[in-house]
């Protein structure tokens, strides 16, 4: 049934309607536009650039390279660091801190219907710190309370509402194939074997659903699938959009992961504990292409030997260069990460491959490398300014920029790390 506006309501409603954009309460102030001076940009793309400047515009990195080559235009404001560095934000893939705390579901042992963007608290204590540390990128996931724990989040550090912060949700999906998730009640799923049958059920599941619409949409299938919000998500997993980061640790837990994940579902896998005598299968997994971050256990006493050895260097010295380090926050405070690059160093990792762990890696390995990780023209500009080499303890960040705005100086703020 048709219903009749009144005409002064009709009159108000053209007025909203034809409101200038400029007079909108929500609209957004200009980004600054800044010129960063360094004494040396470390990239993570290419090779060091010795007294650099880097121009930013529109929250995205406009350009940047030695001095001599840069010539700052009318409009920007000069940021001179002297003889400090520059280099990308750091990138956690395993982090607990993003919001309200874990979230677990320990009823079923899979829940594909959980999801962290529900409690995500931008700018909370703990990712302040964690700024101050160089963190700019979280991969905020649940806990590994059971196998397949739900969906992860991609975002950044600063402040800012919640969609200002998202990078991408669902970010990943998190599964643990053993550890935590191992049960004392008897029930299916409690040991390893009723784990890995879980988890492939569960996923046989998911990957039908995402077959019948994409029949569905391509003409193969004449009934319309019923939507299920439980199974929505596994859309873009299989559609290898997304990644898993899994919970994998040792030996043989790795070697189901490689074979169930990797093999038989085709799905990109990032192996997210990589800890013990993980290394041992480096060869497999460099072959499959899959990337390694490591943590928050980054060295073992090898029994056979008798020595301490460092898990992500017996990594490298087999082959694997895609790879980083994770503080699995808060079991290491998020702020730690480039620690743990630095005992990874201390063990055997070289320098160069550590920086790059703690930036470009990473962001591969989580399929954000478009926007962040690296310094280069039309990327975030997430940077941060440090007294030196971020892997030397004595050194530390004084400023951080998000999307080019500067959310941490200490020249203004107390120093926080």
């Amino acid at each position: 049934m048709r219903t009749s506006i009144p005409v002064a309501a009709l009159a108000l409603l053209l007025c909203v309607a034809v409101a200038p954009a400029a007079e909108k309460p929500d609209s957004k102030p200009a980004k600054p536009k800044l010129a960063l001076r360094v004494g040396k940009i470390i990239t993570s793309a290419g090779k060091p650039i010795v007294n650099g400047t880097i121009l930013i515009s529109e929250g995205k990195i406009e350009a940047l390279g030695p001095r001599a080559e840069i010539k700052i235009p009318a409009g920007y404001t000069l940021i001179d660091q002297g003889d400090k560095f520059a280099m990308p934000g750091l990138v956690e893939v395993h982090s607990h801190v993003g919001g309200s705390g874990d979230i677990n579901e320990m009823v079923y042992q899979t829940n594909p219907e959980l999801r962290v963007l529900d409690v995500i608290r931008p700018n909370n204590d703990q990712l302040k710190v964690a700024l101050a540390g160089g963190v700019t990128t979280i991969c905020f996931i649940p806990g590994s309370g059971t196998n397949m724990g739900g969906w992860g989040a991609l975002m950044k550090t600063g402040p800012g509402t919640l969609d200002e912060v998202v990078i991408r949700s669902p970010g990943v999906l998190k599964i643990a194939q053993a550890g935590n998730p191992e049960r004392q009640g008897g029930e299916v799923g409690s040991g390893r074997m009723g784990m890995n049958h879980v988890i492939r059920e569960q996923l046989r599941v998911g990957q039908g659903y995402v077959r019948d619409w994409d029949d569905w949409e391509a003409g193969r299938r004449k009934t319309k699938p019923q939507v299920n919000l439980r199974l929505e998500y596994f859309k873009p997993l299989f559609h290898r959009e997304i990644p898993i980061l899994v919970h994998t640790q040792g030996y043989q837990v790795i070697q189901s992961t490689l074979r169930i994940l990797h093999d038989e579902f085709n799905l990109k896998v990032i192996i997210g504990h990589a800890c013990f005598d993980s290394y041992r299968l480096a060869e497999e997994t460099k072959r499959r292409g899959i990337p390694v971050m490591s943590g928050p256990r980054i060295f073992r006493y090898d029994t056979e030997t008798g020595q301490i050895k460092g898990i992500v260097a017996e990594y490298a010295k087999r082959g694997v260069t895609f790879m980083g380090v994770n503080t699995d926050a808060p079991v290491v405070p998020e702020e730690e990460l480039f620690f743990q690059a630095t005992m990874a160093v201390r063990f055997g990792w070289s320098e160069e491959a550590a920086l790059r762990g703690l930036t470009i890696e990473p962001a591969k390995a989580l399929m954000v490398d478009k926007r962040v990780g690296s310094l280069e023209v039309g990327k975030d500009a997430d940077v941060l300014i440090t007294t030196g080499p971020i892997i030397d303890p004595r050194c530390y960040v004084t400023m951080v920029l998000i999307d080019g705005k500067v959310v941490y100086d200490t020249k203004k703020d107390r120093r926080r790390f």
